[in-house]
């Protein structure tokens, strides 16, 4: 019987099923944000360089189209 290499770096982890949900992609682990003295450690799930406070999401300004006003009501 033949063992597999697991030194090999294609080798998939596992087989996944078919059908299965597509893979979620990590992007390292350890990470800090990159801003001047900032050490807030970065999600595995976030691709950013960047801690949401440095970035500025939450700050994004966000245009809504104005509600149209019945004349009848």
């Amino acid at each position: 019987m033949k063992v597999p290499d697991t030194d090999e770096p294609d080798a998939p982890a596992r087989r996944r099923a078919p059908g299965a949900d597509p893979e979620v992609r990590s992007f390292g682990e350890a990470r800090t944000c990159a801003a001047e003295g900032c050490r807030t450690t970065l999600s595995r799930y976030n691709p950013d360089n960047y801690c949401s406070v440095h970035r500025g999401w939450d700050k994004r300004v966000i245009t809504r189209r104005r509600r149209i006003e019945d004349d009848d009501g």
